[in-house]
């Protein structure tokens, strides 16, 4: 499900990039152009990166009969992590469609398939340790698969069943779609999820991010296997597809694999539809009431999409705030236990400030406070570079494992101008200036929209909408 203050310091999968030696700095943006029109899909891309440093990279792109694959090999790594992009997301999606994904892909992944039926399917997975898997988001879907070198063939069979052959079993339907259905329900009683839901209801209120990705209780409770299957059939065209592999595996094994097991996908006549800008207007606020010990508030405000030089800049302002936050809300004053900020990765992007207090009067103040000092007092150069160098030192240790990477190399190329701008964000980061920091978190840091669970006596809305 796609609860989005899960998506805490650091959450941005660009943030999560490959580490890979020097590039140029960000573009320079012109004074002169609204921030508001630097945050929709068709903003200004990054500098191209270099050949020669692609080149040293290792990873590889190239077509199997239409079907694009990302090679990243890893010689002497015994995993082998595979992951099947679907473009679209919402674009995909109405609000009587909102759910059909995530419902037909979790069916598809947990039915078996016409071969081997679902038991089977089941004990031959377990057997080698392998996993398969599907997951959804505002932009994409994922069909994933993982397993040791040695069990790769057969695990990569059995997944590439699933894309073509899928059981969809009534009665997986059946609990698939309860589990759905009791998973929506329960964000009326998580206070977290609730908080997400009243947030997005309210900041994505004209746009169609707004539409849930595992859909409501009305959509999931109307799909019929029927509807599922033609529309999982039709989700599976090469066009609308990358295949990314990290693993010590060769072009040869891959391009050899996908023809003889996804030989059945058609091409298809794919078409990514571009959404409208993200412009929720000016601050605002959404309150939920219900009776409990803290208050659960989490605050949503554009901000530049990965394609956009400012998006750099403005990732390194949002973590020195986080630390800020934590330093000034929760250490000195103890005002909550939880607090924070982060910076999403998406085409209409977002960030976020959250926080658990008793009291959100008296941490919001706080929080506004910091947030005005980072808009007028620049950092210093140490200050700067401390938090750059701690910054990387948590992205490289988020890289260390396959999967890792492998969603870093696919959301990349979706949402981040290509997969080869992942191996330089590292210096995008490096070259951000503290004048960069003061000028980013002037810009987009604002118009923020609180989504508030708890008690509404305790929310001073004047203050709140004051940013």
């Amino acid at each position: 499900m796609s609860h989005d203050h899960n998506f805490l310091k650091g959450i941005g999968v660009l943030a999560m990039a490959i580490a890979l030696g020097a590039c140029p700095g960000p573009e320079v943006i012109p004074d002169d152009l609204p921030p508001k029109d630097l945050v929709t899909r068709a903003t200004p891309e990054l500098p191209a990166v270099p050949a020669e440093r692609v080149a040293a990279s290792g990873v590889e792109e190239f077509e199997v009969d239409g079907l694009k694959v990302i090679l990243k090999p890893t010689p002497g790594r015994p995993i082998v992590s595979i992951q099947l992009f679907i473009d679209g997301g919402v674009a995909n999606l109405d609000e009587k469609t909102a759910g059909i994904e995530a419902l037909a892909l979790a069916v598809a992944t947990h039915s078996g398939t016409q071969k081997t039926p679902r038991d089977d399917f089941n004990r031959k997975l377990n057997a080698m340790g392998s996993s398969i898997g599907a997951s959804t988001n505002r932009d994409f879907s994922i069909l994933s698969m993982g397993s040791v070198l040695p069990c790769f063939a057969d695990t990569w069979r059995l997944f590439a069943e699933v894309l073509t052959a899928p059981a969809f079993d009534e009665k997986q339907l059946e609990l698939d779609r309860e589990r759905t259905i009791e998973g929506i329900k329960a964000e009326i009683e998580d206070p977290e999820q609730r908080m997400s839901k009243t947030a997005s209801e309210l900041f994505f209120a004209a746009h169609p991010y707004v539409l849930r990705t595992d859909g409501t209780v009305e959509t999931v409770q109307s799909f019929t296997r029927e509807q599922l299957t033609a529309y999982l059939k039709a989700l599976m065209t090469r066009e609308r597809l990358t295949l990314v592999v990290v693993g010590d595996l060769t072009r040869a094994t891959i391009e050899g694999a996908v023809r003889a097991d996804l030989a059945g996908l058609p091409a298809g006549q794919y078409q990514r539809r571009d959404l409208p800008p993200l412009d929720p207007g000016v601050a605002d606020l959404s309150i939920a009431e219900q009776e409990l010990p803290t208050n659960y508030m989490i605050g949503y405000f554009t901000a530049p999409a990965a394609t956009h030089p400012d998006y750099y800049p403005l990732l390194v302002a949002i973590n020195v705030l986080s630390d800020r936050l934590f330093e000034e809300v929760r250490t000195k004053r103890n005002l909550t236990y939880a607090v924070s900020s982060g910076l999403g990765a998406r085409p209409y992007n977002y960030g976020y400030l959250y926080a658990t207090p008793v009291d959100p009067t008296k941490t919001v103040e706080v929080m506004y406070a910091e947030i005005d000092r980072i808009q007028t007092e620049a950092l210093t150069a140490k200050e700067l570079s401390d938090q750059i160098e701690v910054f990387l030192t948590e992205h490289y240790m988020r890289q260390e494992t396959n999967s890792a990477q492998v969603a870093t190399l696919g959301a990349a190329e979706l949402n981040g101008g290509g997969w080869e701008q992942s191996l330089v964000f590292i210096d995008r980061v490096k070259a951000v200036t503290p004048a960069d920091v003061t000028r980013v978190s002037k810009d987009y840091i604002k118009n923020i929209h609180w989504g508030i669970v708890g008690n509404p006596a305790a929310v001073d809305k004047a203050l709140l909408t004051s940013r």
